[in-house]
Parts: C-alpha cells; structure tokens; sequence
C-alpha cells in the first residue's frame, strides 16, 4: 500500500515541471532553435509542460474478498494489549487515466487530516483500494459497499480538486512559454549579427507612379532561417515582413482599381491582367542590378529572386474549382522550397456569388497537406486571407500565403483560359 498525496505540494510540482521544460529550451541547439518557427518551438514546449489531468473510473472494474487477521485492542487486558481477530479484506480495482503524479501531490484544496493509501499499477492503469471489514457474523455486502466507495471517495474529491490547479496551470503554458522562445531565437539570431542584413537592395523608385497609393521608404532584405532539419543553420536572403506587406498593398491597391474600372479587364485573360499587376509593381519597386525586380516566370508568375533563390512569388489563376485551386498551391510550394519564405495566391473570380468562392478557397487551403494555420486577421476578409503552409518534405519549413480575391463582372471580365 502507498500512502497517497504525500510527496508535497502540487503547486511546487508543476513549477518545477515548467522550469525543467524551458530549461530544455536553453539546452537546445543553436542551429536547431534558428531553424525551427516561433509557433512550432511554443507547439512543442507547451506539449511537453502540459499535464493530463487525472479521471477514475465510475465504477470497479474487478474486486475481491480474502480472510485475514487484524490486531485490535484488547478491551479486558491491561494498556496497550492487542488481540488479533479475523477479519475479511476486500479490495475493489478502479481503472484510471491521466498523470500518476497527481495521485501524490497535495492540491490548492485538499481533503484535510484524512489519510489515503492505494496500490497503484501504472502499467495497467488500475487503482486498488483495499478497506478492512468485521468477519465476526454474517458479512454485509451494503456496508463492505459502503467501506469502498467511503475510501475512493476522498481519493476522488482530492484528483477534482487537483483537476483544477492543472487545467488554471495547462491555460497558461502558451503565455509563459512564447515570450521565452521569442527571446532564445532573438538572442541566438543577434550572436549571428542580425544587423547584417544579407545584400539585396530593393528600393522604392523615385519616380513611381502616383496612382497605387504606398509609403515610399528603403527596403532591403533581412536574414531568415535555413532550410534543412539536421544541417548548420544558414543565413538566406528573404523579404522581411515589412517588405513583403508592402507588395501585397501594392497588389491589393490594383486588385481594387481594376474592380471599379472593369473595362480596364474586359476580354483579357489571365496573363494580361498578371501584366496589369506586374506593371505596378515594377512602377514601385526596383533592384540595384535591374529595372524588373518582379519578373515573369513561365505564363503566370510573379518572382523576386535573388541569386537562384525565389523570396517572393505571387500566382495568379481564374477560379475554376477547388481541384485546380489545389493545383496552385502546389504550383506555389513547388517555387518555394526554402523555409520561411513568402507567397500570393492572387485568385480571379468572375462568378456571381463571390462569397461562396472565397469560403470554397478558404476551405481548400484548409484541406491542403501542408497547411499548417491561418495567418494573422486580415482587415478585409473579403479580399485577403492569410495562412502559414508547411513544405511537403519538412512540415518545420514555412511558408506565409496571403490569398488575395479581384472579383470582376462576369458579362464584362476576360474569357475562360
């Protein structure tokens, strides 16, 4: 038998748990923590402080009654004398789920002055509580009842209590734990001299066109984190967030313009209305080696490389159905084998019912292999969603889509590709 709730406090038990996890955080390689998402290292850090409260089974799964001895007071003899007397044991077998170490630690509420003893058998995840019954006359099956249930019972107000303390502990993990991962990849990536953004100079023009509405400001591209699980973490050119937003608005701001002048449209097809959007662009931004840093690639895509390397690419295609949707993002996955990496899924809508096309999108970027999760809110659902996709071959490697809707007139749009 083992005396229950006995080993101190549970409260001290999960803070110790929680420092032992972010200590595995410290101890965590460096190229490892550099590689790896903010979402992805919190996911497992919080998995692994996380605690599964503990339940009891409603009812024995098994039980028994054995003839024993006990010894009790001797009433006529001197201080002190005991007798033994027979007595029949009963045990009753509970079946139970959750962590075992909430059978040995004192919760926040606690049954008072009460002890509890079990035998507990992780392996088959029984719990047996044994309680001692008279074998003088006739055994009462309502009161060995009544023993068993008494003796389980304090046990059960003891996990409940516990249950609480643990699901209070398991809501906070996430809060505790990002700011600490945040702060391990910031500190490694400052050792690796973030300051020293990798060489690609895109920069707003000076003479851009006026009509697409955007902040004209220097934009060169920051370190981001190499690829490849088990390998040297290596710095690689990408745009930063800042840089990316700015060619979404850039998109967006053309999307709407072509909306409310649907002439500007009317009988083009996919490639000259990518053309539309790859002017604007090109009107806004620029490299240091060439006048087109978004570049065509194939019939429809739109590309900033640097080197053999794709850092941006943007995607356009007539919504024809879920199937082909699929296909795109494919299309996308296939330009974008570096992780952490940023992409346009730019989608033409020519039916009635927008609103349905763009739930049907959403729900096949949901339905996708490699989606990971939804991005940040985007402030018009209607015209942008935002997700995070994994690559095939490494769910670690990510991906952020932003899928952008121009909905034109179906009698006055492009004819089908």
């Amino acid at each position: 038998m083992t005396k229950l709730f006995t080993r101190g406090y549970l409260r001290q038990f999960m803070a110790d748990r929680l420092n032992g996890v972010i200590s595995g955080l410290d101890r965590m390689g460096e190229d490892e923590a550099l590689r790896r998402s903010v979402d992805d290292l919190v996911t497992e850090f919080v998995a692994r402080a996380h605690l599964e409260p503990l339940t009891i089974g409603d009812e024995p799964i098994d039980g028994g009654v054995a003839e024993g001895t006990v010894d009790v007071p001797d009433n006529f003899g001197p201080p002190g004398r005991t007798v033994r007397r027979p007595v029949f044991k009963v045990h009753a077998v509970y079946e139970f789920s959750g962590d075992l170490n909430l059978l040995h630690y004192i919760p926040s509420t606690s049954v008072a002055f009460v002890e509890m003893e079990a035998d507990v058998d992780s392996r088959q995840m029984t719990l047996t509580v044994r309680t001692t019954v008279s074998a003088q006359g006739e055994l009462n099956p309502a009161a060995v009842k009544r023993a068993y249930e008494s003796e389980i019972g304090q046990i059960r107000r003891n996990v409940e209590h516990a249950a609480k303390d643990v699901a209070a502990f398991n809501t906070t993990l996430e809060e505790c734990i990002r700011p600490l991962v945040v702060r391990r990849k910031h500190l490694l990536q400052s050792r690796r001299d973030l300051s020293g953004a990798l060489g690609f100079p895109l920069q707003k023009r000076h003479d851009a066109p006026s009509p697409v509405p955007l902040a004209r400001k220097q934009i060169g591209t920051a370190r981001t984190q190499a690829s490849r699980v088990n390998t040297p973490y290596e710095d690689e050119p990408a745009l930063t967030a800042a840089q990316y937003e700015d060619a979404i608005v850039v998109v967006k701001s053309t999307i709407l313009a072509m909306e409310r002048t649907p002439s500007v449209v009317a009988h083009k097809d996919e490639e000259a209305i990518r053309d539309q959007i790859l002017v604007q662009l090109n009107g806004t931004f620029e490299g240091n080696a060439t006048g087109e840093t978004f570049v065509k690639n194939g019939k429809t895509d739109l590309l900033v490389r640097v080197g053999d390397r794709h850092v941006f690419v943007g995607e356009c295609k007539w919504w024809t159905g879920e199937k082909s949707f699929g296909s795109a993002i494919d299309q996308l996955l296939g330009y974008l084998p570096w992780r952490d990496e940023k992409a346009a899924l730019i989608v033409f809508i020519r039916q009635k019912d927008a609103s349905a096309v763009i739930r049907k999108a959403d729900g096949a970027v949901r339905a996708h292999a490699s989606f990971k999760r939804s991005g940040a809110t985007a402030d018009d659902p209607g015209l942008r969603l935002n997700y995070v996709l994994g690559h095939p071959d490494d769910q670690e490697r990510e991906i952020k889509l932003a899928v952008l809707f121009a909905v034109f007139s179906a009698s006055k749009s492009g004819t089908s590709p």
